[in-house]
């Protein structure tokens, strides 16, 4: 075959595959000398690039960036042809002798061949027909996520590292808005100031086309980096933290077995599961007053409408004595967050009180500002600074729940409950 020939073999496997795939180097043709000349001729003029699953496990898609012309050349030189055999992992021939090794049309290469008018409307898709790798991303306004936070016909969940959203099977949605985004992450400005959503080329283009112009129109073009727990799962790595949100809803079960173990009493009457928390129970995708007051809302309904009155019956007074104005004596309830103070300084000596205090004050300070927004009506307007309120607002209602937990851990009987190596090291992303 000459070079011409192998080029278009190359090219048109490429186009033509379900994902954009390369092409088996034994796949080219029988007489594999030759293959190798015209390969090697090839990646001189640079119209060809090559994996050969060193850098990435599976060289059958060009997961990344290819290295330098010359390491390819190197590699090329060093292929030991034999028989190959394969195993099929999910529809994908993998070569299980030998060195792996596909071959991809180089993006010079595929300017000049493809029609971009094949692929109108569908510009993630085009970026692949025109060779960016699978694994590059996009990064996006975090309003893109609105949408199908908003829609129930939509599943929709993250836990502030990733995320995905797709329709629901239920039939409420046909058509071009039944659509399915299999994973998408975050990304930040150098300085960690902004946030933005992340989606991988290969799953952007899987995006029916009017969804895939949907989130076009809210690209960022700037510079950003990916979530370090994204980047590092994304690479088949374990992820190193965990983030606040989980934090938080770990603490409030660790909270609640302990005072079961204690007490014989849960202190929460809601436990929320990771899967089936609330979906505002995260970090903002709209910087905007009513969405802050809406997450203050959530927070204080976690923290402040969860503590179980029961658990202090019996133990003290539920409610206090209090003249009306007409000089009676009334008997009025005393509220949860007083209720477990009064609790704690009954039950508990403390050598410092000052992190049980600072605790009591971060309740008392979220249900002031939720009771604030309740008594006002206030046009809603836009502010960058709301993102980082929230998280100001978020690390201080963690670390408050932490300390109640630290308090607990004080009885004899809550050491027996195991706390996951990750939350008592503080192995945990604040953003």
């Amino acid at each position: 075959m000459t070079s011409d020939e192998v080029l278009k073999k190359i090219t048109d496997f490429y186009l033509n595959s379900r994902d954009f795939n390369g092409i088996i180097i034994t796949d080219i043709s029988d007489d594999l000398e030759a293959i190798r000349v015209a390969l090697r001729q090839l990646l001189g003029d640079g119209k060809i690039v090559m994996t050969f699953g060193d850098k990435f496990p599976n060289p059958h898609i060009l997961a990344i960036e290819p290295e330098s012309r010359d390491e390819q050349l190197v590699k090329l030189e060093k292929i030991q042809f034999q028989e190959p055999k394969f195993e099929d992992w999910g529809g994908f021939k993998i070569q299980t002798n030998g060195i792996g090794c596909c071959v991809y049309p180089s993006k010079s290469h595929l300017a000049t061949v493809v029609d971009a008018r094949t692929y109108d409307g569908r510009p993630y898709t085009l970026a692949l027909a025109l060779g960016e790798p699978q694994l590059a991303y996009r990064a996006f306004h975090l309003r893109v996520l609105e949408f199908y936070r908003n829609d129930p016909r939509y599943h929709y969940e993250t836990d502030d590292v990733s995320g995905s959203t797709y329709s629901k099977a239920d039939g409420s949605i046909d058509g071009p808005d039944d659509t399915f985004l299999e994973t998408f992450g975050f990304a930040y400005d150098k300085k960690v100031t902004r946030r933005y959503v992340a989606a991988f080329l290969i799953y952007l283009s899987r995006l029916t086309p009017e969804h895939q112009q949907r989130w076009k129109l809210e690209e960022f073009s700037e510079d950003t980096f990916l979530h370090p727990d994204y980047a590092k799962t994304t690479a088949g790595h374990w992820p190193e933290k965990e983030s606040i949100f989980n934090a938080f809803l770990e603490e409030e079960r660790i909270i609640n077995e302990m005072a079961i173990r204690c007490v014989g009493k849960p202190l929460l009457v809601n436990i929320h599961e990771r899967a089936k928390k609330p979906k505002e129970f995260a970090f903002l995708i709209r910087p905007t007053q009513k969405e802050y007051e809406g997450f203050v809302q959530l927070l204080d309904k976690m923290i402040s409408d969860n503590l179980d009155k029961q658990f202090f019956n019996g133990k003290i007074p539920l409610t206090k004595s209090e003249l009306d104005p007409g000089g009676g004596v009334v008997e009025r309830p005393k509220g949860t967050i007083s209720l477990l103070e009064e609790w704690l300084n009954g039950t508990i000596r403390f050598p410092d009180p000052k992190p049980k205090d600072d605790m009591i004050k971060t309740f008392r300070d979220i249900r002031d500002e939720r009771s604030k927004i309740a008594h006002h009506v206030r046009d809603d307007h836009w502010d960058e600074g709301y993102f980082g309120k929230q998280r100001d607002l978020m690390s201080r209602a963690y670390g408050a729940m932490r300390t109640l937990r630290l308090i607990f851990t004080n009885c004899p009987s809550a050491r027996a409950v195991e706390v996951p190596d990750w939350l008592y090291k503080g192995d945990i992303w604040t953003y």
